[in-house]
């Protein structure tokens, strides 16, 4: 980015490209970084929103879209890898046609990985999903209480 201040339409630009980030709860220190913007202005930005949604409510919807997010990205994730394996496993097939078996093992070392990958995020997406959000554990507090 350009030194000196930006204009008025450039900070509005600037700053609703820094909420996207915020709103996917990307690191004020990453957002600066991809958006090539000096980190004490995307903290700036944060620490504004953050004390937006103090309100216990507005914090408890934060922590589940915050969670709903995540989910959506580990699927994501998953359906990618999938259609990574398939391709794999086609190139496999043609190396097995071929004949190549440097090809074939070669190939068949990226499926392991990407199986590898897939069973990780499936654990972490289910060790996720599995943990209650803080409004469920709230509510079972006020039950027992």
């Amino acid at each position: 980015m350009d030194r000196g201040r930006p204009s008025v339409k450039d900070q509005q630009k600037i700053k609703s490209t820094i909420l996207k980030y915020y709103e996917r709860d990307i690191s004020a220190k990453v957002t600066a970084r991809e958006c090539r913007v000096q980190y004490k202005t995307v903290w700036k930005y944060y620490k504004t929103w953050d004390s937006e949604i103090i309100d216990e409510k507005n914090f408890l919807a934060r922590i589940k879209n915050t969670k709903e997010r995540a989910i959506e990205a580990f699927d994501r994730d998953i359906i990618t890898l999938d259609k990574d394996k398939r391709k794999i496993e086609f190139l496999i097939e043609k190396s097995l046609q071929k004949g190549s078996v440097w090809e074939f093992e070669k190939l068949m070392k990226i499926k392991l990985k990407i199986m590898n990958q897939r069973t990780k995020i499936v654990s972490t997406k289910i060790n996720l999903v599995g943990t209650p959000t803080a409004d469920v554990l709230i509510n079972n507090e006020e039950i027992l209480a």
